[in-house]
């Protein structure tokens, strides 16, 4: 949970997990995210069973990381990507040698075999295919471009249903922890970093952002 002072940093900010609402300016997600920025919306703390388990079986997971893969992390940094101010990246973790990103994601099974594609897909694991959600996708690609690496990690482990009501007692195990490849995609990085220099301003200045104004003024 954010404190006062961290919600009031973070509206002149803007974010890796939130950098996919900014793919089409004219969207309700977009426009609600201005909206917060901007203060014009009050924030609101998101709470469901998924979150919940993600809380309290984080440092788990990524222990499990560090133990299974053999790298050392560090945890819970906050890096300015060097390319737009005011574009920051709050990790879960960085192997220390490489800095690849790690980013920590607790699901349920029923929603990583919804993952698994049939045609196009973004990511691999274990050879399996999988087409991951964009907000995931585009986060570890500022993750990837903020640190400099060529891949991110998604350490996505997964739960039963049982395990999700009950996460206090989940022991984290190689049946959980999947963690998946994603590739530097520059195409992606350079779109999301040329968007989020455009959504900036408009809560700098408090303009209401309208991909057709993105557009005319940054692609034509």
């Amino acid at each position: 949970m954010l404190s006062l002072k961290e919600r009031e940093e973070r509206k002149s900010q803007l974010g890796a997990s939130e950098i996919y609402k900014i793919l089409n300016f004219d969207s309700e997600d977009c426009q609600q995210l201005w909206a917060l920025k901007v203060g014009l919306r009050d924030y609101e703390e998101l709470d469901n069973d998924a979150i919940t388990a993600g809380n309290i079986l984080e440092e788990d997971c990524l222990k499990f990381y560090e133990q299974s893969s053999g790298n050392k992390l560090i945890f819970n940094e906050r890096i300015e990507d060097k390319n737009v101010q005011g574009l920051v990246v709050s990790l879960d973790a960085r192997e220390e040698k490489t800095s690849i990103p790690i980013e920590n994601k607790v699901i349920n099974q029923e929603t990583f075999n919804k993952w698994i594609a049939k045609r196009s897909f973004n990511a691999e694991w274990n050879g399996l295919k999988l087409n991951i959600p964009k907000s995931y996708y585009c986060q570890v690609q500022i993750q990837i471009a903020t640190l400099g690496t060529d891949k991110g990690i998604l350490n996505v482990n997964t739960l039963t249903d049982e395990e999700q009501e009950d996460p206090i007692n989940v022991v984290i195990t190689d049946l959980h922890n999947k963690q998946i490849v994603i590739k530097r995609d520059n195409e992606i990085i350079d779109e999301l970093e040329t968007r989020a220099k455009y959504m900036l301003n408009c809560m700098k200045y408090k303009k209401r952002p309208n991909e057709n104004d993105f557009l005319e003024k940054y692609k034509f």
